[in-house]
């Protein structure tokens, strides 16, 4: 700023603005250089308000300080040019002023937090003001209320007006009003940058793309050089409508024709840091790294020059994930409070925030990370790393309800969020004894099923490679296995093989993984994949650097020595057994497998030792007990078992398998005494209820518990809990009713527990119910499927079921198939006389059915023959039986010796019926082979007529053929004849003239001039000769006889043909 005496001196440049004061002096003010320092900024308010100037020479004060980022000195200019012209003849210039301070309010606005975190809340970057965004736009509101106050906003003004108020109500989210405001401006000035600018970020906000793009695009056209450049929005339209490609190009243009825009840098190093983070095979590593480093140095430009900004706050939040990963938690903590308080938009703010907890959490401060992560979720409910990040949280807490109701509530917004679904299924897998069993079950199965949820998106999805990673993680498939162990074998295999797989791929297998995998197959039954499994165990074990890798080793040892147990190597389990004892005298497991060898072996007293040794050393050792228990059941001391199973059970009442084991020794007890007294059959009773007693709290404990579940349908189909004794009879109705009630619950166990036994009582409840296929089939399938037709008592239901369904459907071959299964179980137990007893019995019953057979035509005498045969030797065993003078013997010798006599009175009456029974046969014989041979005569006769009709058929299509074939040759021979005479009628006809004018017919004499000159009448067709009087033509005679008759070949050959075709 400088003075002049006069101003015709002055050489005044086009950015230099004259002052002329009241002494005619006259200043001129450099725009482009205005005073900074605060004495010479006080001397140019001072010269202003001196001077003549008026709301103009404010407003380019202002604006020159605006320019350079002085908004303050702006104000202080725009304020001075207020209170000057107030009250003065120029009050009417106020409203423009007024919209400056509201624009200049704005500015502020732009560059003022969006919010200001509290001495609480922040940890790194504290804000020296507390002034935020919305108290900026309070002041604007102000500032324009103040100008509609001042004086007319109509005329020019009024552009301005809606300019402000529009820019004002957009920063204010108030979407609906900046329209009609920019509508308004549009009304007046369809050309006006900056309300096309402010609708096209409308639409935008809306997400209205194509409308924003076409928008900004007519900006473009209208001023190339406009700022904001448009082309920043044009490339973020074509982002939304997934034009990568073109929104890049756009943005790169933006950035050649403005360097400094700093917008297009913020979204090109996104996109670079984008690029970095892809998983395509387009993209090298090579390329990634540098996309990374481009894309932090553009974020770091942005930053630096536009901290104090929205767009800082964006360039803040990505850097503070760069920092974040590199280790640097402070300096990234820093970064993201900074654009939790500038960012302007959601997106933006749940992004810091998150990044913010996550730098908390490495720093250990989780009162503000969980703060942080809550924010996220409550900004952005669909966030899901804010709701893993609150669950970890929660977990660190230990309260593991608040992390299922956190991820719960993730997925039931964001149901694909596979990392969401991992930790829930891991978390819900977690046994808490916080848990009732039934709870821990449904919350196992809500595991089981959010991972099958995630394998089958794993397959739907083969491309994914990070969706494959995950899947590629062994923690995963071991929780899997864990959960399938109990209940699925095969599932529990796949999941440990899985595991092992991954584990082995990454170079780093877990032995206890292997083991886990050889106990699976070890349970299956597959003993060699087992102890293949176990031997890589201990030798992976045996170089593992784990703190408890010899308990590990002393473990899969114990597990190959059962393995050598049940492949039948007793020397090796032995001497495995024996390592173990060596190594640690005080280890259980192999003391009970040295006992359990010599109990196979029939050593029982050798094996007491054993587990008394065991008992000593860990007498409350459930496992101990159990087995203990075990062994007095397989010694057939059910009283000794019965009283140390109480006594385990007042240790621990809760222990499933004992309270199993004791219902069973109950239920033993009370069904095997015999005595007959009333108070015998009350204890009885007694009994049976603490049977059912202990298995209904063996359910109560785990409710999946098939052997407990069984023990009470057996209850249940014995009907023993009301009055039973023994050889009582029971209704049949009830014993139906009983056995279906057994039948609903076995069922349910057999999908459980994979036993012949639950087969077995299957086939009882179907025998009471008299579904004998059904028996036999659940016997059968007992038989094959778990004993290999090896189990005697088996053999013997199956002939119990058979001799049943063939004395019901008095069918021979039934009776014959009891028989073969009575003889093998005969044949596996060869001294026990009870079932040689049966076998006798049978086979007389075989001939007692064929000879109660009234109609003869039901057996025959073959049947008979064989019966006879089997009853002669029933004779035999019935006699040994009888003669047999050992003592408890399984059966009455007095009903045997009965049963001998018996028999000899059917074998008199058998010679007569057998003598019937040949007689009927033949009888039958012959009347079978009349009627076989009637019917081939009659089939004979058939066969010829047939014949004959074939024959005749054949001859009448022979016929019709040869009549069709003369049809077809006269019809051509007419057909020729017709076309000749119409060739020859086409001749006689008198050719027309062509060319001729025709000549008005003069009138004869005599004639009227009206006839002479009337119009001919038109000519109707012209009627044939020889026509009938209806005008049908006579048909043609087909003899041709008469050749004096007219011709009328036309109508007589269509006729003739037309005759000869209805004839054929």
């Amino acid at each position: 700023m400088s003075r002049s005496p006069s101003p015709s001196a002055l050489s005044s440049p086009s950015r230099v603005l004259e002052l002329m004061m009241d002494n005619s002096e006259q200043i001129q003010v450099d725009l482009d250089n205005l005073p900074t320092d605060q004495t010479e900024f006080e001397y140019l308010l001072e010269c202003a308000q001196d001077s003549s100037a008026l709301s103009r020479e404010y407003t380019k004060i202002a604006q020159g300080y605006w320019r350079r980022g002085l908004l303050q000195n702006a104000k202080a200019v725009v304020e001075g040019g207020i209170q000057k012209l107030k009250g003065s003849k120029k009050s009417q210039d106020l409203p423009s002023l007024h919209h400056l301070l509201a624009n200049l309010s704005l500015s502020h606005a732009r560059e003022a937090p969006k919010m200001v975190l509290s001495r609480e809340e922040v940890q790194q970057d504290r804000l020296a003001s507390s002034a935020t965004k919305n108290d900026f736009l309070a002041e604007a509101t102000t500032h324009m209320n103040a100008a509609a106050m001042a004086g007319d906003t109509s005329g020019p003004i009024e552009i301005l007006s809606f300019l402000t108020r529009g820019v004002h109500q957009l920063a204010s989210r108030q979407l609906d009003e900046a329209t009609a405001s920019f509508d308004g401006v549009l009304s007046k000035s369809s050309h006006n940058t900056v309300a096309l600018l402010g609708k096209a970020r409308i639409q935008y906000s809306r997400r209205q793309y194509r409308e924003s793009l076409r928008t900004l695009q007519t900006v473009l056209q209208l001023r190339p050089d406009c700022r904001p450049d448009p082309r920043v929005g044009i490339g973020l339209c074509f982002w939304a409508l997934d034009d990568h490609e073109k929104a890049r190009m756009a943005w790169e243009r933006s950035l050649e024709v403005n360097p400094e825009c700093t917008a297009a840098t913020l979204l090109l190093g996104l996109c670079a840091m984008n690029h970095s983070k892809g998983t395509g095979d387009d993209a090298s590593q090579e390329d990634r790294q540098q996309s990374f480093i481009h894309g932090s140095k553009m974020l770091s430009a942005v930053f630096k020059a536009e901290a104090n900004s929205s767009l800082g706050a964006a360039a803040a939040s990505a850097l503070a994930e760069v920092l974040d990963r590199q280790g640097l938690h402070e300096r990234s903590l820093k970064l993201a409070e900074r654009a939790i308080q500038y960012a302007d938009t959601l997106p933006v703010v749940s992004d810091a925030q998150v990044r913010a907890a996550r730098a908390c959490h490495a720093l250990g401060l989780h009162e503000q990370a969980m703060r942080h992560y809550t924010s996220a979720a409550e900004s952005a409910p669909t966030k899901s790393l804010a709701w893993i990040g609150k669950a970890q949280m929660h977990l660190i807490s230990d309260e593991l309800p608040a992390v299922i109701h956190a991820l719960d509530t993730l997925l039931a917004q964001k149901g694909d969020c596979v990392e969401a679904q991992l930790m829930l299924a891991s978390i819900c897998a977690l046994s808490r004894p916080s848990l009732s069993s039934s709870d821990a079950m449904v919350e196992r199965k809500k595991a089981r099923d959010i991972f099958e949820k995630v394998a089958r998106t794993v397959q739907q999805q083969p491309k994914n490679k990070n969706l494959h990673d995950k899947a590629e993680d062994a923690e995963m498939h071991i929780d899997v296995a864990r959960l399938w162990q109990s209940e699925s074998l095969d599932r529990a295999t796949r999941a440990y093989r899985e595991a092992t797989r991954v584990q082995t791929v990454a170079g780093a297998l877990d032995p206890r993984v292997s083991n886990n995998l050889g106990v699976m197959r070890h349970l299956e039954g597959d003993l060699i994949a087992a102890r293949d499994a176990y031997q890589e165990a201990i030798t992976v074990g045996a170089s593992s650097s784990l703190p408890t890798a010899d308990g590990i080793i002393t473990t899969m040892m114990y597990n190959l020595a059962r393995v050598y147990e049940e492949q039948g190597d007793a020397n090796k389990a032995k001497e495995a057994y024996d390592k173990l004892l060596g190594k640690h005298p005080e280890y259980i497991d192999a003391k009970i497998g040295r006992a359990r060898m010599l109990i196979n072996i029939e050593k029982h007293d050798e094996a007491h030792q054993w587990i008394k040794q065991a008992m000593e050393a860990e007498p409350t050792n459930i496992n101990t007990r159990a087995f203990y228990t075990w062994y007095f059941y397989n010694c057939n001391r059910y009283k000794e078992g019965a009283d140390f199973t109480s006594a385990s059970l007042k240790q621990n009442s809760n222990d499933v398998y004992n309270l199993c084991a004791y219902g069973w020794f109950m239920h033993h007890a009370a069904r095997e005494g015999r005595q007959r007294t009333e108070e015998a059959n009350a204890e009885r009773i007694k009994t049976f209820t603490r049977a059912a007693s202990s298995f209904i709290n063996a359910l109560t404990h785990d409710p999946a518990c098939a052997v407990a579940a069984q023990g009470l349908a057996i209850i249940v189909a014995e009907d023993v809990l009301d009055s039973w004794a023994p050889g009582k009879g029971t209704n049949d109705a009830k014993a139906r009713t009983n056995a279906r009630e057994a039948l609903l619950a076995l069922t349910k166990v057999k999908e459980s527990l994979n036993d012949g036994s639950v087969y077995v009582n299957m086939g009882h409840c179907y025998f009471v119910r008299d579904e004998f296929e059904r028996a036999i089939e659940c016997y059968e399938t007992a038989s094959n499927r778990f004993y290999h037709g090896m189990n005697a008592a088996t053999l013997l239901y199956l002939s119990r079921s058979w001799y049943a369904k063939g004395t019901k459907d008095k069918a021979f071959t039934s009776i014959q198939v009891a028989l073969q299964f009575a003889q093998t179980a005969l044949h596996i137990q060869s001294h026990d006389k009870s079932i040689l007893y049966n076998v006798a019995m049978i086979e007389q019953k075989a001939l007692e059915m064929l000879l109660s057979i009234e109609d003869m035509s039901k057996r025959s005498s073959d049947d008979l023959e064989r019966a006879i045969d089997h009853a002669k030797h029933a004779q035999k065993l019935f006699n040994c039986l009888a003669s047999d003078d050992s003592k408890n013997l399984p059966y009455s010798k007095d009903i045997a010796d009965q049963r001998r006599k018996y028999g000899e009175s059917m074998l008199r009456k058998a010679d007569e019926h057998m003598a019937n029974q040949q007689k009927h046969d033949i009888e039958s014989q012959t009347q079978v082979a009349a009627a076989r041979k009637l019917r081939e005569e009659e089939y004979e006769r058939h066969q010829a007529q047939i014949a004959a009709e074939q024959a005749a058929k054949h001859q009448r299509d022979e016929a019709l053929r040869e009549a069709r074939r003369v049809a077809r040759e006269t019809a051509a021979q007419w057909t020729a004849a017709f076309k000749d005479e119409s060739e020859d009628e086409e001749d006689r006809k008198p050719r027309r003239k062509t060319g001729v004018k025709k000549e008005k017919v003069k009138a004869e004499p005599g004639g009227s001039a009206d006839e002479a000159t009337a119009p001919k009448r038109k000519r109707g067709p012209r009627r044939k000769k020889n026509a009938d009087d209806d005008g049908d033509e006579p048909m043609a005679e087909l003899s041709g006889a008469d050749d004096s008759a007219p011709k009328q070949p036309k109508k007589a050959s269509k006729a003739s043909f037309i005759l000869v075709l209805k004839e054929l």
